[in-house]
C-alpha cells in the first residue's frame, strides 16, 4: 500500500571543482550542517538529514553527486517572522556558495511516497531517476508509482529491497525559487531510495527477472541517464 506521507526538500549536490569529495563533505558536516541546525526552528525545519555518497554505482562516466540534503518541514511551525526566515535563508544560501557548486545542483520540493517499510540497514541507494525524451514528468510518475514500485517490490528474492521511498519533483520544479536563487540546473523526476540486501534467488535467475522489469520500464525510464549511488544517512535535525 503507499503512502503519501509529507513533502520534502530534497538537494542533489556537487562540490565546487576545488574541493574533493573528502574536503567537501567534511565541511558540510562540520559546518554547513551547525548552521542548518541553529536555524532549524526559525525555519521551520522538522527534520534534516545528509546523506553522504561513498560509492558510485553508475552510469559510468556520468557527473556523480557527492550526497544529498533532505529536510521535511512538518512539524512545529516556524518560530521566525519574515524577516527573520528571509534572513536566514540568505546566510545558508552564502555560506553553500562556497561549497556547493550550486549550477550543478538540482533542488527541489517533492512529495514523498512511502512504498514499503522494512530493514534500514547499512547503506543507502539513491537514484536521481530520469524519464525518455517525450515522456511528461506527468505520465512518467504515475508508471514508476504505480507499476515500477509495486513490482520491484513485489519480487524481494530478485531486488532485496527493504525500506522503499519515491520522491517526486513537481511539474514547476524549475521555476521555484529556491531553484531560480541558485541558478539551479533541472531537477530529475525525482529520486529512488533503497536500503537493500542481497536477492535470495541465483543470480541468473535474479537477471531474468530484473530484465523483465527493465523491458517493461523502457518506454518510460532513461536508465542510460539516472545516476545512482551508495551513501550514509547521517540525521541532523528531528524535532
Amino acid at each position: 500500500m503507499t503512502t503519501v506521507s509529507r513533502q520534502r526538500l530534497v538537494f542533489l549536490l556537487r562540490r565546487q571543482p576545488h574541493l574533493t569529495r573528502q574536503q567537501f563533505q567534511d565541511y558540510w558536516w562540520e559546518h554547513h550542517r551547525l548552521l542548518v541546525a541553529a536555524r532549524a526552528e526559525v525555519l521551520g525545519i522538522s527534520r534534516y538529514q545528509q546523506v553522504h555518497t561513498v560509492s558510485h554505482l553508475g552510469p559510468e562516466g556520468a557527473d556523480e553527486y557527492d550526497g544529498v540534503a533532505e529536510l521535511w518541514f512538518d512539524g512545529p511551525p516556524a518560530t521566525g517572522s519574515r524577516e527573520q526566515i528571509a534572513t536566514a535563508g540568505r546566510e545558508l544560501l552564502d555560506d553553500e556558495r562556497t561549497f556547493i557548486d550550486l549550477a550543478r545542483s538540482p533542488i527541489f520540493l517533492g512529495v514523498e511516497h512511502h512504498l514499503q517499510e522494512g530493514p534500514r540497514e547499512g547503506l543507502r541507494m539513491t537514484g536521481a531517476v530520469l524519464c525518455q525524451p517525450g515522456v511528461s514528468r506527468a505520465d512518467f510518475q504515475a508508471y514508476w508509482l504505480d507499476h515500477h514500485g509495486p513490482a520491484a517490490l513485489a519480487r524481494p528474492d530478485a531486488f532485496g529491497i527493504g525500506e522503499y521511498y519515491q520522491v517526486h519533483a513537481p511539474l514547476d520544479a524549475d521555476t521555484h525559487p529556491l531553484a531560480v536563487n541558485r541558478g539551479a540546473p533541472s531537477a530529475p523526476e525525482g529520486i529512488a531510495e533503497a536500503w537493500l540486501s542481497a536477492p535470495t534467488l541465483p543470480a541468473e535467475e535474479a537477471d531474468k527477472v530484473r530484465a523483465a522489469l527493465r523491458a517493461d520500464d523502457a518506454p518510460y525510464f532513461d536508465y542510460a541517464s539516472t545516476i545512482r549511488f551508495m551513501g550514509q544517512v547521517r540525521p541532523v535535525v528531528n524535532r
